[in-house]
């Protein structure tokens, strides 16, 4: 799809995502590192929870199908070599060096050539000084406002998100001015910030509050009738299960299916099942629906959850049409017969000195007219500097050698 695009992407953790994606898409990616190897490659989780420059499993997940190569940028002759190098690339990947207001790396390079920065915050507003972690990124997303239950500190990702959106964003940003310099022939600079981004992950909250509407509540406590506070995650035998409660006239047919379950199972009263969900809202307004009859129901769900585990919950919920499923593991995902089924994964790639094989995710998505793969494993350090050197830009292996006996590459 992309066999022809070059791309050459300055590794850091924010680019790792935009660059995985060009290259599933078919673009050459050569990925660029410090002699010591790029930040990319200290993220956990590792392989058996042991450190090591080619044990992390983010990198491997993140850099599939790229080459690499590595540079000092901090010398004039890593960076002549860069240029060089960007000669042939329709797109250079950066990011910001946690402050949107650092420079963008000293080269220079065609006038077709695209260069995509990602950054923390807008590199124009109030915040482009922030020294920012994907901590403090996402906490400015407003995300972790709305998740988790009221009583408890907020709620972050276990993996860095904002990094990922980000990522993500990047590499549409970079497909579309690609698109662009095909009619022109022009490159174009494009920021993506690291904040905006992942406020995509918030819909309109970060809107919402300041445009003088009330505030949000966190997600388990949006829904609430009679003073009751009506949850949305429910313990099951072997983890949990996210169960919508819908009323109105589209979506309270399909709470009244779930209190009718609840009935069968003996959990739920026989007038609570009876009750009219579409109209829930309305008759607890009225108080024919009491804030005793919501407990119940309440405490009835939980107990339905309980009896099943998340398969037998999800094979219910989708025999009977319930706004309901089960919430997955990586576990779950790893042993789902419906994702394999559907070609989620490649075949095992290979992961560490060692090695070793592990079953990589390798399609985000399914085309009519291509195919995603894994070309080849996540390089390992400097794995194709040079060979990259001596075919791209014409240099011998005494030229090479004398790059290295001076910590060039």
């Amino acid at each position: 799809m992309l066999h022809d695009i070059r791309v050459i992407e300055l590794s850091g953790p924010e680019t790792m995502m935009a660059g995985r994606i060009l290259g599933d898409l078919g673009a050459d990616v050569i990925v660029v590192e410090p002699p010591g190897g790029a930040a990319g490659r200290r993220l956990d989780p590792f392989l058996d929870d042991t450190p090591g420059l080619d044990r992390s499993l983010t990198w491997h997940a993140l850099n599939r199908g790229k080459r690499g190569i590595t540079l000092d940028l901090g010398t004039a002759d890593g960076r002549a070599l860069l240029e060089a190098l960007g000669r042939s690339a329709a797109l250079l990947l950066e990011t910001a060096d946690r402050k949107a207001t650092a420079p963008r790396a000293d080269v220079t390079l065609p006038a077709s050539t695209v260069r995509c920065r990602i950054t923390p915050f807008l590199s124009t507003g109030p915040k482009r000084d922030y020294v920012a972690s994907d901590l403090i990124v996402t906490a400015a997303t407003g995300v972790p406002g709305i998740t988790g239950t009221p009583e408890r500190p907020p709620l972050f990702y276990p993996v860095p998100q904002a990094m990922m959106e980000a990522g993500a964003e990047a590499a549409i940003a970079s497909l579309a001015a690609l698109s662009a310099r095909d009619v022109d022939g022009l490159g174009q600079d494009i920021e993506v910030p690291a904040r905006l981004a992942g406020m995509m992950s918030a819909l309109s909250v970060p809107i919402v509050v300041p445009a003088n509407n009330p505030e949000l509540q966190r997600t388990p406590a949006r829904q609430r009738l009679a003073g009751v506070t009506l949850p949305g995650i429910f313990a099951c035998k072997d983890g949990f299960v996210l169960v919508s409660f819908a009323f109105g006239q589209a979506f309270g047919r399909l709470t009244q299916r779930l209190m009718q379950w609840a009935v069968e199972q003996n959990c739920l009263e026989a007038r609570l099942g009876a009750v009219d969900w579409s109209t829930a809202p309305q008759q607890a307004e009225k108080g024919s629906l009491t804030a005793e009859d919501l407990r119940a129901t309440v405490d009835a769900i939980a107990s339905l959850c309980r009896r099943h585990t998340k398969d037998e919950f999800g094979a219910e919920a989708r025999k009977r049409g319930l706004l309901a499923a089960p919430l997955m593991d990586m576990r779950d995902i790893a042993q789902s017969p419906q994702y394999r089924e559907r070609g989620l994964w490649s075949s095992p790639v290979a992961v560490g000195a060692e090695g070793r094989t592990v079953d990589d995710p390798a399609r985000f998505a399914q085309f009519s007219n291509y195919t995603i793969d894994v070309a080849r494993p996540a390089p390992t350090l400097s794995q194709h500097t040079a060979e990259i050197l001596k075919s791209d830009l014409g240099l011998s292996s005494a030229e090479v050698q004398a790059l290295f006996v001076h910590g060039i590459i």
